[in-house]
Protein backbone atom coordinates (compact mmCIF):
# COMPACT_ATOMS: atom_id res chain seq x y z
CA UNK A 1 0.00 0.00 0.00
CA UNK A 2 1.64 3.23 -1.17
CA UNK A 3 -0.48 6.04 0.25
CA UNK A 4 1.06 8.31 2.86
CA UNK A 5 -0.90 10.36 5.38
CA UNK A 6 -0.28 14.02 4.58
CA UNK A 7 -2.47 15.54 7.28
CA UNK A 8 -5.39 14.79 9.61
CA UNK A 9 -8.09 17.32 10.41
CA UNK A 10 -9.94 16.51 13.63
CA UNK A 11 -13.24 17.96 14.79
CA UNK A 12 -14.46 17.20 18.32
CA UNK A 13 -17.48 19.07 19.73
CA UNK A 14 -16.72 21.24 22.74
CA UNK A 15 -19.74 19.95 24.66
CA UNK A 16 -18.85 16.96 26.86
CA UNK A 17 -21.58 14.63 28.08
CA UNK A 18 -20.89 12.98 31.42
CA UNK A 19 -21.50 9.25 31.92
CA UNK A 20 -24.09 10.11 34.59
CA UNK A 21 -26.31 11.77 31.99
CA UNK A 22 -26.37 8.72 29.76
CA UNK A 23 -26.82 6.16 32.51
CA UNK A 24 -29.58 8.10 34.27
CA UNK A 25 -31.76 7.80 31.16
CA UNK A 26 -31.35 4.03 31.40
CA UNK A 27 -32.08 4.01 35.14
CA UNK A 28 -28.92 2.02 35.81
CA UNK A 29 -27.35 1.83 39.24
CA UNK A 30 -24.15 3.40 40.51
CA UNK A 31 -22.28 0.15 39.88
CA UNK A 32 -22.27 0.73 36.12
CA UNK A 33 -21.04 4.29 36.60
CA UNK A 34 -18.24 3.21 38.92
CA UNK A 35 -17.25 0.54 36.39
CA UNK A 36 -16.93 3.13 33.61
CA UNK A 37 -15.09 5.63 35.78
CA UNK A 38 -12.78 3.37 37.79
CA UNK A 39 -11.97 0.52 35.43
CA UNK A 40 -12.46 2.10 32.00
CA UNK A 41 -11.13 5.55 33.03
CA UNK A 42 -13.95 7.35 31.18
CA UNK A 43 -14.58 11.00 32.06
CA UNK A 44 -16.99 11.99 29.28
CA UNK A 45 -17.67 12.00 25.54
CA UNK A 46 -18.01 14.86 23.02
CA UNK A 47 -21.53 15.43 21.69
CA UNK A 48 -22.78 17.76 18.98
CA UNK A 49 -25.56 20.25 19.57
CA UNK A 50 -28.98 18.87 18.68
CA UNK A 51 -29.32 21.43 15.87
CA UNK A 52 -25.94 20.78 14.25
CA UNK A 53 -26.09 19.07 10.86
CA UNK A 54 -23.70 16.29 9.90
CA UNK A 55 -22.44 18.15 6.84
CA UNK A 56 -21.36 21.03 9.09
CA UNK A 57 -19.57 18.58 11.38
CA UNK A 58 -17.65 17.17 8.42
CA UNK A 59 -16.76 20.59 7.04
CA UNK A 60 -15.35 21.58 10.45
CA UNK A 61 -12.93 18.63 10.20
CA UNK A 62 -11.90 19.53 6.65
CA UNK A 63 -11.28 23.14 7.72
CA UNK A 64 -8.76 21.86 10.27
CA UNK A 65 -6.52 20.46 7.57
CA UNK A 66 -3.32 22.32 6.76
CA UNK A 67 -3.91 25.63 5.07
CA UNK A 68 -3.03 25.96 1.43
CA UNK A 69 -3.49 22.33 0.42
CA UNK A 70 -4.52 22.24 -3.26
CA UNK A 71 -7.92 20.53 -3.08
CA UNK A 72 -8.08 20.79 -6.85
CA UNK A 73 -5.62 17.86 -6.93
CA UNK A 74 -7.99 15.49 -5.08
CA UNK A 75 -8.80 12.49 -7.28
CA UNK A 76 -11.18 10.60 -4.99
CA UNK A 77 -13.27 11.17 -1.86
CA UNK A 78 -14.20 8.35 0.52
CA UNK A 79 -16.85 8.82 3.19
CA UNK A 80 -16.80 6.33 6.07
CA UNK A 81 -19.58 6.03 8.63
CA UNK A 82 -20.29 3.43 11.30
CA UNK A 83 -24.01 4.08 11.71
CA UNK A 84 -25.68 2.96 8.49
CA UNK A 85 -28.40 5.62 8.22
CA UNK A 86 -27.56 9.17 9.32
CA UNK A 87 -29.58 11.37 6.99
CA UNK A 88 -32.85 11.10 5.01
CA UNK A 89 -32.48 9.25 1.73
CA UNK A 90 -32.89 12.37 -0.39
CA UNK A 91 -30.58 14.58 1.69
CA UNK A 92 -27.59 14.01 -0.63
CA UNK A 93 -25.03 14.48 2.14
CA UNK A 94 -21.85 14.05 0.12
CA UNK A 95 -23.12 16.14 -2.77
CA UNK A 96 -23.71 18.99 -0.32
CA UNK A 97 -20.23 18.63 1.16
CA UNK A 98 -18.43 18.38 -2.17
CA UNK A 99 -20.29 21.43 -3.42
CA UNK A 100 -19.09 23.44 -0.42
CA UNK A 101 -15.53 22.24 -1.10
CA UNK A 102 -15.84 22.92 -4.84
CA UNK A 103 -15.16 19.26 -5.54
CA UNK A 104 -18.40 18.42 -7.36
CA UNK A 105 -16.44 16.85 -10.21
CA UNK A 106 -14.56 14.37 -7.99
CA UNK A 107 -15.78 10.74 -7.75
CA UNK A 108 -16.84 9.67 -4.27
CA UNK A 109 -17.86 6.49 -2.48
CA UNK A 110 -19.56 5.85 0.83
CA UNK A 111 -18.39 2.92 2.96
CA UNK A 112 -20.18 1.36 5.91
CA UNK A 113 -21.46 -2.09 7.02
CA UNK A 114 -18.38 -2.90 9.14
CA UNK A 115 -19.36 -0.52 11.90
CA UNK A 116 -16.33 1.07 13.56
CA UNK A 117 -13.82 -1.04 11.60
CA UNK A 118 -14.96 0.57 8.34
CA UNK A 119 -12.23 3.22 8.50
CA UNK A 120 -9.54 0.53 8.32
CA UNK A 121 -11.52 -1.39 5.69
CA UNK A 122 -11.53 1.80 3.62
CA UNK A 123 -7.72 1.82 3.59
CA UNK A 124 -7.73 -1.80 2.47
CA UNK A 125 -10.30 -1.09 -0.24
CA UNK A 126 -8.36 1.97 -1.42
CA UNK A 127 -5.28 -0.17 -1.93
CA UNK A 128 -7.22 -2.60 -4.11
CA UNK A 129 -8.92 0.16 -6.08
CA UNK A 130 -5.69 2.04 -6.74
CA UNK A 131 -4.09 -1.08 -8.22
CA UNK A 132 -6.64 -1.02 -11.04
CA UNK A 133 -6.88 2.79 -11.22
CA UNK A 134 -3.29 4.06 -10.96
CA UNK A 135 -4.37 7.61 -11.82
CA UNK A 136 -5.68 7.95 -8.26
CA UNK A 137 -2.90 9.90 -6.54
CA UNK A 138 -4.55 12.06 -3.89
CA UNK A 139 -7.49 11.01 -1.72
CA UNK A 140 -9.65 12.75 0.86
CA UNK A 141 -10.86 10.23 3.44
CA UNK A 142 -13.72 11.45 5.64
CA UNK A 143 -14.85 9.52 8.72
CA UNK A 144 -17.79 10.94 10.66
CA UNK A 145 -20.66 9.89 12.90
CA UNK A 146 -22.93 11.77 15.26
CA UNK A 147 -25.84 10.61 17.40
CA UNK A 148 -27.43 13.98 18.18
CA UNK A 149 -30.68 12.86 16.55
CA UNK A 150 -31.08 9.89 18.91
CA UNK A 151 -31.86 9.56 22.65
CA UNK A 152 -28.76 9.65 24.93
CA UNK A 153 -29.22 6.03 25.96
CA UNK A 154 -28.39 4.91 22.41
CA UNK A 155 -24.83 5.98 23.09
CA UNK A 156 -24.22 3.33 25.73
CA UNK A 157 -22.51 0.01 24.98
CA UNK A 158 -23.25 -1.98 28.12
CA UNK A 159 -20.23 -2.12 30.45
CA UNK A 160 -17.92 -1.17 27.58
CA UNK A 161 -18.13 2.42 26.36
CA UNK A 162 -20.19 5.51 25.63
CA UNK A 163 -20.24 6.67 22.01
CA UNK A 164 -19.14 10.23 21.25
CA UNK A 165 -19.51 12.39 18.14
CA UNK A 166 -16.58 13.33 15.90
CA UNK A 167 -15.28 13.77 12.38
CA UNK A 168 -11.85 13.41 10.80
CA UNK A 169 -10.63 14.43 7.36
CA UNK A 170 -7.51 12.57 6.23
CA UNK A 171 -5.40 13.60 3.25
CA UNK A 172 -3.72 10.61 1.60
CA UNK A 173 -1.21 10.85 -1.23
CA UNK A 174 1.07 8.58 -3.21
CA UNK A 175 3.57 11.45 -3.17
CA UNK A 176 3.90 11.45 0.63
CA UNK A 177 6.44 9.15 2.29
CA UNK A 178 6.29 10.46 5.85
CA UNK A 179 3.47 8.33 7.34
CA UNK A 180 2.92 5.56 4.81
CA UNK A 181 0.14 3.00 5.16
CA UNK A 182 2.05 -0.17 4.32
CA UNK A 183 -0.76 -2.69 4.84
CA UNK A 184 -4.30 -3.07 6.15
CA UNK A 185 -6.09 -6.17 7.38
CA UNK A 186 -9.60 -6.97 8.63
CA UNK A 187 -10.31 -10.11 10.66
CA UNK A 188 -13.97 -11.18 10.52
CA UNK A 189 -16.00 -13.42 12.83
CA UNK A 190 -19.56 -13.58 11.53
CA UNK A 191 -20.77 -15.66 14.46
CA UNK A 192 -21.52 -12.29 16.05
CA UNK A 193 -23.28 -10.71 13.07
CA UNK A 194 -26.23 -9.56 15.21
CA UNK A 195 -24.07 -6.75 16.59
CA UNK A 196 -26.17 -4.28 18.60
CA UNK A 197 -29.05 -6.76 18.60
CA UNK A 198 -27.09 -9.75 19.91
CA UNK A 199 -28.61 -11.91 22.62
CA UNK A 200 -26.93 -11.87 26.07
CA UNK A 201 -25.30 -15.25 25.48
CA UNK A 202 -23.87 -14.01 22.16
CA UNK A 203 -22.45 -10.91 23.84
CA UNK A 204 -20.85 -13.11 26.49
CA UNK A 205 -19.28 -15.34 23.84
CA UNK A 206 -18.00 -12.31 21.93
CA UNK A 207 -16.40 -10.86 25.06
CA UNK A 208 -14.57 -14.14 25.63
CA UNK A 209 -12.81 -14.02 22.24
CA UNK A 210 -12.55 -10.23 21.92
CA UNK A 211 -8.94 -9.75 23.00
CA UNK A 212 -7.92 -13.04 21.37
CA UNK A 213 -9.14 -11.64 18.05
CA UNK A 214 -7.28 -8.37 18.57
CA UNK A 215 -4.06 -10.28 19.15
CA UNK A 216 -4.68 -12.69 16.26
CA UNK A 217 -5.61 -9.96 13.78
CA UNK A 218 -2.61 -7.83 14.67
CA UNK A 219 -0.29 -10.82 14.39
CA UNK A 220 -1.72 -11.61 10.95
CA UNK A 221 -1.15 -8.03 9.79
CA UNK A 222 2.43 -7.97 11.05
CA UNK A 223 3.24 -11.45 9.72
CA UNK A 224 2.16 -10.36 6.24
CA UNK A 225 5.03 -7.86 6.37
CA UNK A 226 7.53 -10.17 8.07
CA UNK A 227 7.19 -8.37 11.41
CA UNK A 228 6.30 -9.14 15.02
CA UNK A 229 5.17 -7.17 18.07
CA UNK A 230 8.80 -6.35 18.85
CA UNK A 231 9.04 -4.39 15.58
CA UNK A 232 6.22 -1.99 16.50
CA UNK A 233 6.89 1.30 18.26
CA UNK A 234 3.31 2.41 18.86
CA UNK A 235 -0.24 1.11 18.90
CA UNK A 236 -3.01 3.60 18.11
CA UNK A 237 -6.11 1.88 19.47
CA UNK A 238 -9.82 2.23 19.31
CA UNK A 239 -10.94 3.92 22.52
CA UNK A 240 -13.60 1.48 23.69
CA UNK A 241 -12.02 1.10 27.10
CA UNK A 242 -8.77 1.10 29.01
CA UNK A 243 -9.31 -2.40 30.43
CA UNK A 244 -9.02 -3.97 26.98
CA UNK A 245 -5.56 -2.58 26.39
CA UNK A 246 -4.33 -3.38 29.88
CA UNK A 247 -5.20 -7.05 29.24
CA UNK A 248 -3.74 -6.88 25.71
CA UNK A 249 -0.49 -5.60 27.20
CA UNK A 250 -0.42 -8.37 29.79
CA UNK A 251 -0.94 -11.10 27.21
CA UNK A 252 1.44 -9.83 24.53
CA UNK A 253 4.17 -8.15 26.54
CA UNK A 254 3.62 -4.89 24.63
CA UNK A 255 4.16 -2.21 27.27
CA UNK A 256 1.32 0.19 28.01
CA UNK A 257 3.74 3.03 27.29
CA UNK A 258 3.66 1.91 23.63
CA UNK A 259 -0.16 2.17 23.45
CA UNK A 260 -1.73 5.64 23.12
CA UNK A 261 -4.34 5.63 25.89
CA UNK A 262 -4.74 9.32 26.78
CA UNK A 263 -7.85 9.88 24.67
CA UNK A 264 -9.80 7.04 26.27
CA UNK A 265 -10.50 9.15 29.34
CA UNK A 266 -10.68 12.46 27.46
CA UNK A 267 -13.15 11.60 24.69
CA UNK A 268 -14.06 7.92 24.96
CA UNK A 269 -15.04 5.96 21.85
CA UNK A 270 -15.92 8.04 18.77
CA UNK A 271 -16.93 5.37 16.27
CA UNK A 272 -14.48 4.78 13.38
CA UNK A 273 -12.33 7.86 13.98
CA UNK A 274 -10.48 6.71 17.11
CA UNK A 275 -7.15 5.59 15.57
CA UNK A 276 -6.89 8.68 13.36
CA UNK A 277 -7.60 11.00 16.29
CA UNK A 278 -5.01 9.13 18.35
CA UNK A 279 -2.43 9.39 15.56
CA UNK A 280 -3.10 13.11 15.25
CA UNK A 281 -2.79 13.59 19.03
CA UNK A 282 0.34 11.46 19.23
CA UNK A 283 2.04 13.42 16.45
CA UNK A 284 1.15 16.81 17.94
CA UNK A 285 2.38 15.77 21.39
CA UNK A 286 5.61 14.26 20.08
CA UNK A 287 4.56 10.85 21.39
CA UNK A 288 4.94 9.24 17.96
CA UNK A 289 8.65 9.02 17.21
CA UNK A 290 9.90 10.53 13.92
CA UNK A 291 10.97 7.13 12.59
CA UNK A 292 9.23 3.90 13.45
CA UNK A 293 6.07 1.88 12.95
CA UNK A 294 2.55 2.17 14.31
CA UNK A 295 -0.44 -0.13 14.18
CA UNK A 296 -3.83 1.54 13.98
CA UNK A 297 -6.74 -0.46 15.40
CA UNK A 298 -10.48 -0.08 14.95
CA UNK A 299 -13.06 -2.71 15.84
CA UNK A 300 -16.68 -2.98 14.78
CA UNK A 301 -19.58 -5.01 16.08
CA UNK A 302 -20.57 -7.74 13.72
CA UNK A 303 -17.69 -8.53 14.24
CA UNK A 304 -14.82 -6.88 12.39
CA UNK A 305 -11.29 -6.28 13.68
CA UNK A 306 -9.39 -3.75 11.57
CA UNK A 307 -5.62 -3.10 11.62
CA UNK A 308 -3.36 -0.84 9.56
CA UNK A 309 0.44 -0.67 9.59
CA UNK A 310 1.90 2.83 9.26
CA UNK A 311 5.61 3.48 8.73
CA UNK A 312 6.87 6.88 9.85
CA UNK A 313 9.88 8.85 8.67
CA UNK A 314 10.36 7.25 5.28
CA UNK A 315 11.71 10.51 3.86
CA UNK A 316 12.59 14.08 4.70
CA UNK A 317 9.75 16.38 3.72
Amino acid sequence: MAFGIVDIGVYLPEQIQQPEEVLSALELGTGELQFLRKYHHLKGVPVTDSEQMLDDTIIYAVERLQKGYPFSEIDLVLYVHSFQVQTPGDYRLMQRILSRLQLEHVPFYGLSQMNCATSIAALQWLDRLSQTQPHIRNVLLICADQFNFLPPEWRYLRKSAILGDSAVAVLLSRESCQHVVQAAHVLRDNRFHAGYHAAPEEISAFNQVYIDHIIQGMQELLASQGLGFEDINHILPHNVNWTTWKEFSRRTGVGLERIYLDNISRIGHTFSTDPFINLSSGLKEGWVCPKGRSVMVSIGLGSFFGFALVEHGGCEE
